[in-house]
């Protein structure tokens, strides 16, 4: 056999089935689309048709968060790995822009109101700030000690409120990178937090069964307004306000905080059961809704200042009404504490499955009664759908309605899928899971069909009867049903078992099927042909049944009909005669129960699985164990022979990966680790060309084999690259000038990407130094460098620069972290030959002052680096200078030009449209402002 000749590599060809992920998110992109995380994949879907309209797959690990910027067409990607992904919506053929900040799972994201900058926070516990401009990090916030749940920017974005499972809420300047507040009222995980009324309530939601109102009062709100505008505060109002802060509260504690003081109004209380989950408000700022592990999301009424006055009023009244007929006193600042006078419970939706996430449409719909207000909500369930729900409120009343509009019920299982099975013509796949079987097109992966039946319940086993016609189940309840394809009927059911069917199987030659049950029985059926009415089909009859020794768990034929395999719970896999049913040998070795069973194409081995997460491979001519590989790092699920391959078979577990071996050699051929959570079953073509995998994620995976030959010394050495370099992704980078206890530090992590990046700028380094050397000793040497010659640089300080222009934008302050010492000075020297010639400037003005600050303790040191700030000085301010000058004399003259052609054209260029104005209008104006330039400048 050779080397490369048998082993072909398989790749992922598309999923099905997962219509949002357990632990998933989604976003009203508008009233008609909804984006859904669907573990690696974002889906958009048009919930009016109930269909995928669109996908997003930017990397293979799992999404974790998704947000939309609402000023910018921007959306952000969280992943399960830490990263970000930043998307333009309007222009799908650009690249997305990805920024690396946390070493866990990224758990939520938020925009700023300009849209400029965002905010991430992640599991680690830590808050980093991203410019989108620059993409680049900005800074990392240290603070948190748990994860992060929930950021809002507050006012006029320069100030960061952060929500923690620690339990606290902090408040964060971006201006001095600091922490000044922390509010410590709350006693348990604080999982999402909501500002109403111009940022001056605040809302938290915790895993108590009680939501925290808490009254913000910033001071010196109006100097926030005058320092926008440039104006000067009067030393003596400064002062004066100083002085007021001291005053206020304890003392040197407030004098750090000069911002805010903070009031726990009080709790109210929630319906919905478990912890809150999420806190989302109406766009208009007049409802809050609550999402709690319950099948019920509160609704809250936040009043407007002018609405609490008039209760505050109308309660006074009553106490003192009360009050008059009890002969007591009433006191109006106790009155004034309640907190119902700000926010109030008023209502519930309720949904048929617990609810994950929700978001609500930024769009008021016009209800034909009058002081009613339509809302449309999207709720993703825990049970794998999406659902669209209408949400009535009357203002006068706060009577709240909800009505379900549509739902994604038909896309996917409600439960987990435990069993898969192709047709015959490979046309088809059938899904069973909970109650429901579908029927998925091989092609398309779209469900075509979907039987479902009162009779049958908690189906876990089915099949496809030859010709493809009839699909078999079999249930937990120990039912056995018979479903005709062409009327999506149940035809007809059999109640012989009195467990959990586990396993059916055609016989190999197609006349019936056999069926194993956890009661102990394996029982053979076969098929005949009966005329109902007008009209024949199949049913199905017992002929034989085998009594097993312990509950049966799986069984398989062996393909040439002789044998049958039957895996049990006693740790053993019985084989027995088919044709008398006689005890033939037991494999024995395993642990723990053997949980699956298959036998090669040939019938001369066969290969099992256990709970002891170990593959063993027996030969059926003896019983005897060939092999026991250790194949999962949990339990071992599914195997399966390759069709006509007689050494080469998949195992799946329970930790989410799926594995071929080779049966001969007892190596491991390759990987398949694209799903995020155990897989149940494996199903494969009858050519071996294409495989599926069902897995607890609820979703269905298609692996094509391709042309691609696949070396496993290759394999084995890129597997060992990888843990390489995440040994030294986990090591931690000593920023020199920078304490590890500080709050702020570099926004960027070290991932594999910044480490390639930093080895390409210290070989451009040393290639430079190769040659200068070889020009030196040969001065009339004309040819260069091939990697020179590759990246087409016009001088050697062109290439050091162009080198550091390829690193990705957001890992470049990481990437020059890495770079030694001994290599800086070459580097601040081709920065300033090319500033002087104008050449990447901006790029080249952050390099030579990042590396200026994290190496200025050694630079003020030692007298060698004096020549090089000296030239760095002067080339660097003349090019800088000349450029400047350069460009604002462009920018008058364009100002100029446009001054001409408005006056002439009579119409407005660049002018701030307003938000919601007539889009076919604007890009008439747009169009005509283009002509007019192209006129101009012809």
């Amino acid at each position: 056999m050779g080397i490369t000749k048998d082993y072909l590599k398989y790749e992922h060809a598309g999923s099905c089935g997962c219509v949002g992920s357990t632990n998933g998110q989604l976003i009203a992109i508008d009233s008609n689309i909804v984006a859904v995380t669907s573990n690696e994949y974002l889906n958009f879907y048009n919930m009016r048709m109930a269909e995928k309209v669109n996908e997003i797959i930017e990397s293979e690990k799992a999404i974790s968060c998704v947000r939309k910027c609402e000023t910018k067409p921007l959306l952000a990607i969280g992943y399960t790995d830490g990263s970000v992904k930043l998307i333009d919506r309007e222009n799908e053929d650009a690249e997305p822009v990805m920024f690396s900040g946390h070493k866990k799972a990224v758990n939520c994201i938020e925009f700023s109101s300009d849209g400029l900058i965002f905010a991430t926070g992640g599991k680690d516990g830590v808050i980093v700030l991203w410019d989108i401009v620059a993409e680049r990090g900005l800074f990392r916030l240290h603070g948190h000690k748990e994860s992060v749940t929930q950021m809002k920017f507050v006012r006029g974005d320069r100030f960061i409120i952060s929500s923690s499972k620690d339990s606290l809420i902090k408040l964060w300047s971006i201006a001095s990178q600091t922490c000044f507040y922390t509010i410590m009222d709350s006693r348990n995980e604080i999982y999402s937090i909501s500002l109403h009324r111009d940022e001056t309530i605040l809302v938290a939601a915790t895993s108590e069964l009680e939501l925290l109102v808490f009254e913000l009062n910033w001071k010196n709100g109006a100097i926030f307004e005058e320092e926008k505008e440039g104006e000067d505060v009067p030393k003596t109002k400064k002062s004066t306000m100083m002085k007021e802060e001291v005053e206020d509260g304890d003392g040197l504690a407030n004098m750090a905080n000069r911002y805010i003081s903070t009031k726990l109004r009080g709790r109210v209380i929630r319906q919905s059961k478990g912890r809150a989950l999420q806190l989302v408000a109406t766009h208009d700022d007049k409802f809050l809704v609550c999402v709690g592990a319950d099948k019920v999301a509160d609704v809250y009424r936040v009043f407007s200042e002018n609405e609490s006055t008039k209760r505050l009023t109308k309660k006074l009244r009553t106490a003192k009404r009360k009050a008059a007929n009890d002969e007591t006193q009433v006191s109006e600042t106790e009155v004034s504490k309640d907190v119902t006078i700000l926010v109030t419970r008023i209502g519930e939706i309720a949904l048929p499955h617990k609810i994950k996430w929700i978001d609500i449409v930024d769009k008021t719909f016009k209800s034909q009664q009058d002081d009613q207000i339509d809302y449309k909500i999207y709720a993703l369930l825990t049970n794998n759908t999406v659902h669209a729900v209408k949400m009535s409120i009357n203002e006068q009343s706060n009577a709240v309605e909800s009505d379900s509009l549509a739902n994604l019920d038909k896309l996917g299982h409600r439960e987990d899928i435990r069993a898969i099975s192709v047709s015959s013509s490979s046309s088809l796949l059938a899904s069973a899971g909970g109650d429901e079987i579908i029927l998925w097109s091989t092609h398309s992966l779209r469900s075509s069909l979907t039987l479902k039946e009162n009779d049958v319940k908690d189906v876990v086993s089915v099949a496809f009867v030859p010709g493809d016609n009839y699909v078999l189940s079999g249930g937990k309840n120990g039912v056995i049903g018979l479903f005709e394809v062409s009327s999506a009927e149940l035809v007809e059911t059999r109640n012989s078992h009195t467990a959990a069917v586990w396993t059916i199987q055609n016989t190999p030659d197609g006349e019936g099927f056999m069926s194993v049950s956890a009661d102990k029985t394996a029982r053979f059926w076969q098929y005949t042909l009966i005329t109902e009415g007008s009209r024949k089909r199949i049913s199905i009859r017992e002929n034989r049944c085998l009594e097993l020794p312990d509950e049966a768990l799986a069984a398989r034929f062996s393909p040439d009909g002789k044998f049958l395999v039957v895996a049990l719970l006693n740790n053993t896999c019985s084989v027995y005669f088919v044709d008398t049913l006689k005890f033939f040998v037991s494999l024995y070795g395993h642990s723990l129960p053997v949980t699956c069973v298959d036998v090669a194409p040939t019938s001369k081995i066969c290969v099992t699985g256990s709970v002891d997460k170990s593959v063993k491979i027996w030969g059926l001519d003896f019983g005897d164990c060939h092999k026991s590989l250790h194949a999962h790092d949990d339990a071992v699920t599914a195997v399966l022979f390759s069709p006509g391959e007689e050494q080469l078979f998949w195992s799946a577990g329970k930790d989410g990966k799926i594995k071929q071996w080779d049966a001969t050699k007892f190596i491991l051929v390759q990987i398949l680790d694209r799903h995020v959570a155990e897989i149940r079953d494996l199903a494969q073509f009858q050519n071996g060309a294409v495989m599926f995998s069902a897995s607890h994620d609820k979703s269905i995976r298609c692996w094509e084999k391709t042309d691609e030959m696949l070396i496993v010394e290759e394999r084995e050495e890129m597997e060992r690259e990888k843990e390489y370099e995440k040994k030294l992704i986990e090591e931690e980078d000593v920023v020199a000038g920078e304490d590890g206890n500080n709050e702020a530090g570099v926004a960027s992590s070290k991932t594999s990407s910044s480490v390639v990046s930093a080895e390409n700028i210290i070989q451009a380094v040393d290639i430079v130094r190769e040659e200068r050397v070889q020009r030196m000793e040969d001065p009339g040497k004309k040819e260069q460098h091939p990697m020179i010659e590759a990246f087409r640089s016009k001088s050697l300080e062109h290439f050091i620069v162009d080198v550091i222009a390829k690193c990705r934008a957001s890992d470049l302050d990481r990437t020059l972290l890495l770079v030694p010492l001994s290599y800086i000075n070459e580097i601040l020297l081709a920065i300033a030959s090319c500033t002087k010639q104008y050449y990447k400037v901006e790029l080249c003005t952050h390099v030579a002052i990042y590396l200026t600050r994290i190496h200025l303790s050694h630079i003020i040191s030692t007298s060698e680096n004096v020549p090089v700030y000296e030239k760095l000085k002067r080339e660097m301010r003349q090019g800088i200078e000349e450029l400047r000058d350069v460009t604002a004399l462009n920018m008058a003259a364009l100002r100029l030009l446009a001054t001409e052609i408005e006056e002439r054209e009579q119409i407005k260029m660049f002018a701030q449209i307003e938000i919601g104005g007539n889009e076919s209008e604007q890009k008439k104006k747009a169009k005509k402002g283009r002509k007019a330039i192209v006129k101009t400048l012809a």
